[in-house]
């Protein structure tokens, strides 16, 4: 799509905005340098792509995945809504199978990692189908008060320091809290289990790889996790506890239980889920409030009513997944765009979510924005979201315990992810007025509370929510 787009280096932290207009010619989605431009400027691009070229066909992206010459296959993009839902709700014409990412992995590395969202039916359906129960909206409801007493712990221990990273002291460790509480993780493999799922889809990201390949760190974060598996496998095999881990190993779909591979990569995926998008979708929220202080009056002024129609717009205009990838089984033909059987093809979600057929004034924040019939957790059909509901939850109890702790909470700009594929942020610096001496000393989580999801028979019961 012609030539690399200038101004910043390939690893520049994305923290300015550039001031010049962006032309079809100068955008390449598959260079790094694209990556490491601002957001507002990305959306700039795709506005850009939406309007004149909405399937272009890209290069093979810059990548350190493969070796050169393996990393050869170029891809198309979809940056229209319709054609993302199209495809999303056409499994059997887009395939998930070869991979869901733009960049390409070794084949032993998509296995290891990407379990059943690397699937096509019917082994997708049946492992899906293992979990599918716990993360019911339903259920979620449930879960609420229990996960608004997380969130309520974080925000008491941070309201009386005044102004710290928002990332650091809540974003990174609330899911983490959850995901524990889920799964029975114990404290010594807590940290070793969190930084590896928070850290994996990082790839792309200088500043997360530090000195290492995207591939070594992505090897690196799936071995932990693995082995993480492995030990809770054997341990839980001699001693089932009440936790979505227990029923994991027993449960069966069709009369076919997981294999000991396949469980592992199912860990990873659900960690990773579990942890990343919700980590950052949380950071999105104060900072969206901060940018638009008139939306967060608006919201104040009735949380009950308005609280849900917020979440929808942060998860909108953030959307916490920037692409997922599909491969063509079949030719078939897109808008002007004749795709091949076998060619890539990336949906692009943040370009989706600002479809100008779609939403008006797409790039307002606009909590009364309805319908808001966003495709953040995917665009329908069988891929979509399974922790959807949950990501919903525990956005809502997190902002109802900021705003009500400490209502004048103001963001800077924060400190960008360079990466394809989480909108992800590494900062957020805040700043808020701290609490009078003991008005934050609401009732925090009871450690000996159970999480009341259904697990199914053969775990017995709910999680046990450990203060981890």
């Amino acid at each position: 799509m012609g030539a690399r787009p200038s101004g910043k280096n390939e690893g520049d932290t994305p923290t300015e905005k550039s001031t010049m207009s962006t032309t079809l010619e100068q955008i390449d989605l598959a260079a790094k340098a694209f990556w490491a431009q601002h957001p507002t400027d990305r959306d700039a691009a795709f506005a850009v792509l939406r309007r004149e070229n909405p399937v272009p066909w890209s290069r093979a992206p810059e990548s350190d995945l493969l070796p050169p010459e393996l990393n050869t296959e170029g891809f198309w993009s979809l940056t229209k809504y319709e054609d993302i839902r199209y495809a999303s709700r056409n499994p059997k014409i887009f395939s998930s199978a070869e991979g869901i990412t733009m960049e390409t992995f070794d084949p032993m590395m998509t296995e290891a990692a990407q379990s059943f969202i690397a699937m096509d039916a019917p082994r997708h359906t049946q492992l899906r189908g293992i979990t599918l129960d716990a993360f019911k909206p339903k259920n979620m409801r449930r879960l609420e008060d229990w996960i608004r007493g997380h969130a309520r712990d974080l925000v008491q221990e941070m309201a009386p320091k005044g102004e710290g990273d928002f990332v650091d002291m809540v974003s990174m460790h609330l899911p983490g809290r959850i995901f524990a509480s889920f799964f029975g993780i114990p404290d010594h493999l807590y940290d070793k289990t969190i930084s590896a799922a928070q850290r994996l889809l990082a790839w792309s990201d200088p500043e997360a790889c530090g000195d290492q390949t995207g591939l070594e760190m992505f090897a690196d974060c799936v071995i932990d996790l693995h082995s993480v598996a492995q030990e809770l496998s054997e341990e839980r095999r001699d001693n089932p506890g009440e936790d979505l881990f227990s029923w994991m190993l027993a449960a069966e779909w069709e009369g076919q239980k997981m294999t000991e591979d396949e469980i592992c990569a199912f860990f990873v995926l659900l960690a990773v889920a579990a942890n990343d998008t919700t980590r950052h979708s949380s950071a999105h929220a104060i900072r969206l409030f901060s940018e638009n202080p008139d939306q967060l009056a608006l919201l104040q002024e009735d949380m009950d009513g308005r609280i849900d129609g917020a979440i929808e717009e942060i998860l909108r205009v953030a959307s916490p997944l920037v692409h997922m990838r599909r491969t063509a089984t079949e030719d078939v033909q897109i808008r002007d765009a004749q795709i091949k059987k076998g060619d890539k093809v990336v949906l692009w979600y943040c370009s989706g979510n600002r479809d100008e057929e779609v939403y008006e004034d797409p790039d307002r924040f606009d909590i009364l924005r309805d319908p808001n019939r966003h495709v953040a957790f995917g665009g329908g059909g069988p891929h979509y979201c399974l922790g959807n509901a949950l990501g919903r939850t525990t956005l809502k109890s997190l902002i109802r315990e900021v705003y009500g702790t400490m209502p004048d909470i103001k963001a800077e700009e924060p400190d960008y992810q360079a990466n394809n594929f989480i909108n992800g942020i590494h900062r957020l610096q805040v700043r808020w007025t701290p609490p009078a001496a003991g008005t934050t000393a609401a009732a925090g989580t009871d450690e000996t509370a159970t999480c009341p999801v259904p697990h199914g028979d053969a775990a017995g019961g709910a999680c046990p929510a450990p203060s981890n």
